[in-house]
């Protein structure tokens, strides 16, 4: 190329510049007289994807290695293949895996509602099943440990001091499940009062020789103490506002229909032994105010009764004037 360059300056001749490719000799060429039509190959033709902009062929789709029969649908497929019934299988004890889990589920659920304290009757005939007893049920022999079997039972006892009322099916079913079988049926729990076909809550509640039933119904406000409107049947004021003191306390005045009977006493026993009865008859409607009743006073019955006369006294305590002669 250099050469080339240095003849055309001696000569004055401008020839044309020849490329790489024109000098350079390709060997195996054939030339053009011998070269004859060939029919054109037709090349794939190629397709832009939209989202790479890459260009692909027209090939045919990747057939899925797995083949299903067209019988064979993929709910019948799982059953084919060999699963444990328990989560828990490959645990040191299955069984006493999937009660604690079952039990703790519950409790995260249902922690947040209010509980109470039990009395020492309401847990002897609530008393869970023993550690032999557990034992036995989950086929495991030694490999359950009283440890366990406690951490178990501590979790149960948290859900039964939920407030019966507010206890969802799934937890009572869960605790009868543990209660232990040889407590008598006459043991255990009273039934908890619910509303009526028509609606109504009924309460009794005493107060010293009177006692008063009490049906409540949403309303607006009306009380009827033995067919009679209350203005009438307790002139006393005090007596009327003892009587709605339970709406008072909760906030919800004129918003219920009381009928009242009451017998026994005199009026200031049968108006708070009616307005014990009113709080009673409120926590069916709603337990969820039993606690704020309770702060109140209005959950336990006041039970002091008339000290009786003595012999030489005017009274209880009062003694006649002293006189010195």
């Amino acid at each position: 190329m250099m050469a080339s360059g240095f003849i055309r300056k001696q000569l004055g001749v401008i020839l044309p510049r020849r490329t790489f490719y024109q000098s350079f000799i390709k060997f195996n060429s054939i030339p053009e007289s011998q070269l004859q039509a060939q029919p054109q190959q037709t090349k794939p033709r190629l397709i832009f994807d939209e989202q790479t902009r890459s260009p692909r062929t027209n090939r045919k789709p990747k057939q899925n290695p797995f083949q299903i029969t067209e019988n064979l649908t993929l709910p019948e497929l799982k059953k084919t293949r060999i699963v444990p019934e328990l989560e828990t299988f490959y645990g040191g004890s299955p069984i006493h895996e999937s009660n604690l889990n079952k039990v703790t589920q519950l409790y995260q659920r249902f922690k947040h509602l209010p509980t109470r304290i039990l009395t020492p009757q309401e847990i002897e005939s609530n008393k869970f099943i023993t550690f032999e007893e557990y034992k036995k049920r989950t086929l495991s022999g030694t490999r359950v440990r009283s440890v366990q079997f406690k951490e178990l039972i501590d979790m149960l006892a948290r859900l039964r001091n939920i407030e019966f009322e507010l206890l969802p099916k799934e937890v009572i079913d869960v605790l009868n499940e543990f209660k232990d079988p040889n407590i008598s049926k006459n043991s255990q729990l009273k039934n908890f009062k619910t509303l009526d076909s028509f609606g109504r809550a009924k309460a009794i509640a005493k107060r010293k020789n009177s006692r008063a039933i009490v049906h409540l119904v949403k309303g607006d406000g009306k009380i009827l103490v033995n067919g009679i409107n209350a203005i009438e049947y307790f002139p006393n004021v005090y007596n009327r506002q003892s009587l709605t003191y339970p709406f008072k306390v909760v906030d919800q005045e004129n918003q219920y229909n009381i009928f009242v009977k009451v017998s026994g006493g005199g009026m200031t026993g049968q108006s708070e032994a009616a307005m014990y009865a009113v709080a009673k008859a409120l926590v069916i409607f709603n337990p969820l105010l039993k606690s704020r009743l309770r702060k109140a006073g209005l959950m336990t019955v006041d039970r002091r009764r008339a000290e009786r006369k003595k012999p030489g006294k005017m009274k209880a305590r009062k003694s006649p004037t002293w006189v010195k002669r």
